[in-house]
């Protein structure tokens, strides 16, 4: 492993970010408004501590669009980045008091140089994966907008207030006509990105041969790991996912069902989900295995986690092989 000298922890908000450096036990701090000319002032500020920047990690909490900024000049300058949960920080310093912007860039700093075997360092997305990401998450906000247009309806049903429920209907019409354009714009715009990357395209393709990955799913799974080059293991992605089952048990007195952790993707889980049942219906061998393990008793959710389990697997090798799935059972 890579030997650093320096810890920086940097605190992100929108308009200005908090940098520490440790170094030895001892700490320095000082602010910078995030933007070009904040990153061209934290530079000099790095280069009067005189250190080198091969000795240096950056590290910092996930903040999505806030971390752009900061994140481009590491790049640009070959700083070695470290983009953390913040949770896994919080649960890591969960003893400290107090709370604000520089004693949170202080803890961040310390976490990076206690936590160094949890490292895994930050690459930038290629710019067409970055370009599908914000897409997926704009085609996220539309059909979350649409379930919010169409609820109060269903409502309306429910209680019998037929009349209510065709007002709202006949008023949104156009609304959700224009929403349904907008989505399917977006999901071309998607897939012609994709098939302009050779390499993002073979994935995706490998990944949808598998019965029940369909668009959103392959989609989400590509963003979250990064083109299929982080968490190529099965496990791993599992947890991520939410569907990797843990034991509950301690010496004699607890013992607890096995079960899934509620730290988890829940975008994912819910893609992984419908995905599973999709594979029921339609997947031979798929079908078959739940019918059975349902026959000899097992939980009904459980049989299905296992599914989800089964299809990740089954996606994640033949996107590391290079090839597309193929049922054995005819």
């Amino acid at each position: 492993m890579k030997e650093y000298k320096q810890f920086f922890g940097v605190d992100i908000s929108k308009k200005t970010i908090d940098v520490t450096m440790l170094q030895n036990n001892q700490n320095v701090h000082k602010q910078f408004s995030n933007d070009e000319s904040g990153m061209q002032q934290l530079l000099s500020w790095v280069q009067e501590l005189k250190v080198k920047t091969d000795e240096t990690l950056f590290c910092m909490e996930a903040t999505g669009l806030y971390c752009f900024t900061l994140t481009q000049f590491l790049v640009n300058n070959a700083i070695d980045t470290w983009i953390e949960h913040a949770a896994q920080i919080k649960k890591a310093t969960a003893l400290a008091r107090g709370k604000n912007d520089k004693v949170d860039s202080l803890r961040i700093a310390t976490y990076a140089s206690k936590n160094l075997e949890r490292l895994r360092l930050w690459k930038p997305m290629n710019s067409a994966l970055e370009k599908i990401k914000h897409l997926a998450t704009l085609r996220d906000r539309i059909v979350e907008t649409q379930k919010r247009l169409i609820v109060p309806i269903k409502e309306f049903e429910d209680v019998g207030n037929v009349e209510m429920a065709k007002i709202l209907t006949k008023t949104i019409k156009k609304s959700i006509a224009a929403l349904d354009a907008d989505l399917r714009n977006i999901e071309k715009q998607i897939l012609k990105i994709l098939n302009e990357d050779v390499v993002l395209a073979r994935k995706y393709t490998n990944a949808t041969s598998v019965v029940g990955i369909g668009f959103v799913t392959a989609i989400n799974l590509m963003v979250h790991t990064n083109g299929f080059t982080q968490m190529t293991d099965v496990r791993k992605l599992a947890c991520y996912c939410g569907v990797a089952p843990f034991e509950y048990t301690s010496g004699s007195s607890i013992r607890g069902k096995t079960k899934v952790h509620f730290m988890a993707n829940k975008k994912l889980k819910c893609n992984l989900h419908m995905a599973s049942l999709t594979a029921i219906k339609f997947d031979i061998d798929i079908k078959k295995y739940y019918e059975r393990k349902c026959a000899d008793g097992k939980n009904k959710m459980s049989v299905l986690n296992a599914v989800r389990n089964k299809l990740l697997a089954r996606v994640l090798s033949c996107v590391n092989n290079d090839r597309v799935y193929v049922n054995k059972v005819a």
